[in-house]
């Protein structure tokens, strides 16, 4: 266990009684303070600890009256017993029971080093500790063999400090074997927050199976998908393949791998074979199998255990929701409200809408969506809220104008919606919108009018792109920065296109499906802030137009919309790896022109 710093740091704590701040100077005489000069018996007091402190380190420094020699690695140091006795549980039982150091005048300390006991000599007359990365082993190992329990706090502060990769496993082995609970929770919660970054130090390599598997058996495991844990497991086991192979089955029982991507369970664990190393690893594998193909026999049964629990990484963005829309071919417009757990595949119906709504602008803040805008017979003005943990809708502020087929986003705790249709033709109007204070304010106006464009946030700006600017679509972005506010034009797509919708993945802004001049579209771009430029990929398997977009898991979801002369129920998924769209699983029913968002 090696701790940060290229030099030693002193890192210095004192006592309360030395730290205590003083309103007045008091002159000592003869030890003695007078009581008229002390405001009250509180301050008496911790003057009086104070001057006895000084003292007695005073008497100390002239081995004045001192009763016992403590001999450490051949290094005689000098105290009094009773400040021992009272610093120190370990002293005080020594020296009032009937053990045969409590009559003699040198003590012998095997199990200690002359630097260490000398520091907490020192602090027993001071209150002070001088640590350093340097000595705070010894220390803490010393402190705690003498039940010294403000050494050992002010240790174990200092060691949490120093947590890094390259040590936080080592300071967690060092902790559980001193006893010091904080200390190893808080080095374990180190390494499973940064569980990347640790699998490649020296340590992790040393690990026991015991101490693995408690790492990696975590919900909180820090990880943005499964591989991860599996390439790590792999490593460990590669190391020392001859000692660690009889413990495939028992490490693996804690890779969720039927949360590994199907391309990755094919060919990465395959070619791994370690279903022909472990029984237990078979029965694994084909759990994941099973799993994974009940995507598309869902009368496949399937054990919900702890390996197809994802973890609490994955759940920055676990659901998909899907509100709204319009279904055909009655063309109904719809007040429904579903989740969609991709993980899981599976679908959950939530409290429907106080309105059908079909256009509506989707985002999520918080614990709170926002369906805004949107229409029925006409254009909509109001905005509903749904809050996620009482499972309730609520009618908040209007905004200004009515607004269809509307672009929204969320930025810095704002929401923004920008043109739509507001009965007649497509606007360029733009509102913002507090949620603490419930009210709506307007802001500057695009460059162009839009409905049925798509709008994104990326770091601190709010993308609009695309759209139908009320006689063609267009092709055309621009994005708003609420602190200048003001909009800026941005590289145009490639191709003009409206009814699309488009996410950020990756420090990407992807743009998918829509509407153009032949009609629903299946070609995806995206485009790169920083290159300032705009990229096709793999199209989709099936063009859409009114569809949804989520990015979940490092994966994007297209859902539902319409290929031109039908609405569609599929979902299709894109691996950004593989540059490859699949269609994994089906919506509840074929709707088109809803909201949807990913959230928690």
């Amino acid at each position: 266990m090696e701790l940060e710093g290229d030099t030693p740091r002193k890192y210095q704590k004192s006592t309360a009684v030395e730290s205590a701040k003083l309103n007045h100077s008091i002159a000592l005489q003869d030890g003695c303070i007078s009581s008229s000069e002390l405001e009250d018996s509180h301050t008496m007091r911790q003057l009086h600890a104070l001057n006895m402190l000084t003292l007695m380190r005073e008497m100390h420094s002239r081995q004045t009256l001192c009763d016992v020699a403590l001999l450490v690695q051949g290094q005689t140091i000098h105290a009094h017993r009773l400040v021992l006795a009272a610093c120190s549980p370990y002293f005080n039982a020594m020296f009032t029971s009937n053990l045969k150091e409590c009559q003699e005048e040198t003590i012998t300390l095997c199990e200690h080093d002359s630097e260490s006991i000398q520091e907490i000599v020192n602090f027993a007359y001071s209150g002070k500790l001088d640590l350093t990365e340097n000595n705070v082993q010894a220390l803490l190992n010393a402190a705690c063999l003498l039940q010294i329990e403000p050494i050992i706090s002010t240790c174990c502060d200092f060691l949490k400090t120093q947590l890094h990769h390259s040590n936080c496993l080592g300071i967690q082995t060092f902790a559980e074997s001193h006893g010091c609970f904080d200390l190893r929770q808080a080095a374990e919660s180190f390494a499973r927050q940064n569980f990347t970054q640790v699998v490649s130090q020296e340590e992790f390599l040393q690990l026991s199976s015991k101490d693995l598997i408690k790492l990696i058996e975590h919900d909180s495991l820090n990880v943005p998908n499964e591989e991860e844990v599996y390439k790590a497991v792999m490593t460990w086991l590669r190391h020392d393949w001859d000692a660690r192979k009889q413990f495939v089955g028992d490490v693996f029982e804690y890779v969720r791998l039927p949360l590994l991507a199907w391309e990755f369970l094919n060919s990465r664990v395959v070619r791994d074979k370690i279903t022909d190393i472990s029984a237990r690893c078979h029965r694994f594998f084909d759990e994941a199998r099973r799993f994974h193909a009940s995507e598309f026999y869902p009368g496949l049964h399937w054990e919900v255990n702890v390996r197809t629990i994802p973890r609490d990484s994955f759940n920055h963005c676990q659901y998909i929701y899907v509100i709204g829309g319009e279904s055909r071919p009655s063309r109904t417009t719809l007040r429904s409200f579903e989740r969609y757990q991709p993980v899981l595949n599976n679908w959950v119906s939530l409290p429907s809408m106080k309105s059908s709504r079909r256009g509506v602008g989707v985002a999520i803040f918080e614990n709170k969506i926002f369906a805004v805008g949107g229409a029925n017979e006409s254009p909509l003005r109001d905005v509903e809220s749904f809050n996620i943990q009482t499972g309730t809708w609520w009618t908040v502020a209007s905004m200004h104008s009515a607004r269809s087929s509307v672009a929204v986003a969320m930025l810095r705790g704002k929401l923004y919606a920008f043109g739509g249709y507001d009965g007649m033709t497509s606007v360029a109007t733009a509102e913002e919108y507090d949620p603490h204070a419930n009210e709506w304010s307007s802001i500057a106006d695009m460059s162009s009018s839009r409905s049925m464009a798509a709008g994104v946030t990326y770091e601190d700006c709010v993308y609009v792109i695309g759209g139908y600017s009320g006689s063609s679509d267009l092709s055309s972005v621009e994005c708003y920065n609420p602190m200048r506010k003001e909009w800026q034009a941005v590289t145009s797509m490639t191709s003009p296109r409206s009814m699309m919708a488009a996410t950020v993945l990756k420090e990407r802004i992807y743009v998918v499906g829509g509407c153009g001049s032949s009609g629903s579209l299946s070609e995806v771009e995206y485009y790169n802030p920083n290159e300032k430029m705009w990229y096709h990929v793999r199209s989709m398997c099936n063009p859409r137009s009114g569809l949804g977009l989520a990015a979940i898991n490092q994966k994007l979801y297209a859902l539902g919309g319409c290929n031109g002369s039908t609405n569609l129920e599929t979902i299709e998924r894109y691996d950004e790896v593989e540059d490859s769209w699949k269609v994994v699983s089906k919506m509840p029913s074929a709707i088109y022109r809803f909201g949807s968002c990913a959230g928690r």
